[in-house]
This record gives C-alpha cells, structure tokens and sequence, in this order.
C-alpha cells in the first residue's frame, strides 16, 4: 500500500490551495514492510512486541506486516511515523527520564530541581563548549611544558649524583668554610702604596 502522492486529487479536494506541513510529511515515504520494519526497529528503536502492545495487535500480526504476508494498514504505518516525529517521543529517551518543562519554560532536572536551562542556554551551549575546548587544550599544552622541565630537573639531579658533582660542591663549601676561619685569626699587615717618583 502507497501513501497518497501531495499532489493527488483527493488531497488538493480535502486540502484546496495548501498543503498543511503534517500532510505534506506523511507524503515523504512509500508504506512499505521495509519501510515499517525500519520505522520501528531503527527510528523508533522498539521491539515487535512493543509496536503490537502500542498498536493494540498481536505481535503475530506485526510479524505478517513487516514480512509481507498481510496487509500493512497505512494508519498503523502513519501513527508510529507520528509517534517519531513527535516532541513527546524525541523527549522520552532514557537519558533525559524525569526531565521536564518548568512553568518558567525551563527545562528541569529531575536530579537538581533548581537547575532549569532556558532556550538561550541550549543556544549558547556551542560557544561554552568552544571555550571549554580552549582551556583544556592550553591545560594539556602548560601540564606537558611542566612535565618537560619536571623531566629536565630529574635529569640534572642525576646527573650531578652520578657525576659527584653534589660531593665535590659539598667539599667545596667546606674548604670556602676553612678559608673564612683562616682569615678570622690570621694578621692581616696593611701595605701601603708606594710612592711614584716625582
């Protein structure tokens, strides 16, 4: 069975001069077995059980629709595509369960009751997703130039162990200490300048 064409004369009797756009959508698809089994396993993602319980039929009769051996009603076909392309279905994914419209227009999580997002919210979700992007990637940027010079530190300090660099500077600041002690109780004679010859 075919959906009726737009442009068929039933429609331009029933709808004379314009299409209203549900009409217009229910013209898009052939009423194929193909086209349901798609319909609802993909688009609607439900089993045949489902459908049958939702269509008030047995899901043997889903069954002979979606594999040809029985006649596959066009409004059994149209209230499924109905049921996808409503609001309500596009809002019942397990994801957003409990979620709902605040009197204030919001859009309510049923976790936080005080966070609501407002259409303009949703709009500017693009740009702070953006900003988000930029801080993490100049954090990766700073958090792999501190792991560098961290690496560079490691480096240095066993390199100055394995050279006995700390040892011989430990050595130095010793005799530096001895020098000083020297100088503390030795006589130290001032010498005067001599004296250019005129």
């Amino acid at each position: 069975m075919q959906a009726i064409e737009p442009k068929s004369e039933a429609i331009n009797r029933a709808f004379p001069g314009y299409h209203p756009l549900w009409v217009m959508q229910s013209q898009r698809m052939n009423v194929t077995p193909e086209h349901f089994l798609w319909l609802r396993k993909h688009l609607l993602n439900i089993t045949q059980h489902q459908a049958a319980a939702y269509l008030r039929v047995s899901v043997a009769t889903v069954s002979a629709w979606e594999n040809g051996t029985e006649s596959l009603p066009f409004m059994a076909f149209e209230l499924l595509r109905l049921v996808y392309e409503s609001t309500a279905n596009r809002l019942s994914h397990a994801q957003w369960d409990g979620w709902f419209i605040g009197k204030d227009g919001g859009f309510v999580c049923p976790d936080v009751g005080s966070l609501s997002i407002t259409p303009q919210d949703f709009g500017a979700l693009q740009y702070t997703k953006a900003e988000l992007e930029t801080h993490r990637a100049e954090n990766n940027r700073l958090r792999a130039a501190i792991a560098a010079q961290i690496a560079e530190n490691n480096s240095l300090r066993e390199l100055f162990v394995n050279q006995g660099m700390v040892d011989e500077l430990e050595n130095i600041r010793d005799r530096i200490g001895e020098l000083f002690g020297q100088l503390n109780t030795a006589k130290i004679f001032q010498i005067k300048p001599s004296r250019k010859a005129a």
